[in-house]
């Protein structure tokens, strides 16, 4: 059994050779390792033949501008229904296909009147027609119509709140941008004149039955 003086000096022993492995190599090696000298690479060369296809032919992308600049105005709003472009279209109804309502004569001679501000009836096409050819219609309830967009969202979202899939259109009229709040799209007519009815009972309004087209 080792004694307390034995294996102190066993202790110191071992730390010295500790050290001198350390500090030993570090008296002897100088400088140490001198650094390798690479020789510079040599600069690259590239032999870039000159680009002599012709340039594309822009035209086509011209001739789209062209035409999205005579059916969308700078606003963003299509010139033949006046909607703002990627929201629905509401047309008013041809009078040859809407039915007589009693007492309350036509609907769309019609308007409810929400918030003090007028519900006019949709624009017609440019050329006077009720609808562009090209559009699938089908039939929503407008309710009203606001020149405030503010309005036109709170009435939005109460329909909402009260369980109707309600909506906003846009649409320029003369210059000013007004914001009509309907209800829809139904594929039959006689379910969007049942919405209709109710909305007017529900809302003390007078709605319009219109054509929708997405």
């Amino acid at each position: 059994m080792l004694t307390e003086q034995t294996r102190y000096r066993l202790i110191g022993t071992i730390f010295l050779v500790a050290v001198a492995a350390v500090a030993l190599p570090m008296l002897f090696d100088g400088e140490g390792v001198a650094p390798m000298q690479l020789d510079p690479l040599p600069p690259a060369e590239f032999d870039v033949a000159p680009d002599l296809s012709p340039p594309p032919d822009m035209t086509p992308a011209l001739e789209v501008r062209r035409e999205l600049i005579e059916e969308i105005d700078a606003d963003g709003f299509a010139r033949d229904t006046g909607t703002r472009v990627g929201e629905p279209v509401l047309l008013e109804e041809p009078a040859d296909e809407a039915p007589a309502i009693a007492a309350a004569g036509d609907a769309s001679a019609q308007r409810g009147d929400l918030a003090g501000e007028p519900n006019p009836p949709p624009p017609a096409t440019a050329a006077g027609d009720a609808s562009p050819p090209e559009l699938e219609l089908k039939w929503a309830v407008q309710v009203a119509s606001f020149a405030q967009a503010a309005n036109a969202t709170a009435l939005r979202d109460q329909l909402v709140g009260d369980g109707y899939t309600a909506f906003l259109s846009n649409v320029k009229r003369d210059g000013q941008t007004v914001t009509r709040v309907a209800v829809g799209p139904f594929i039959d007519r006689a379910d969007a004149a049942r919405e209709k009815d109710e909305l007017d009972r529900r809302y003390d309004v007078q709605a319009a039955i219109v054509r929708f087209a997405y």
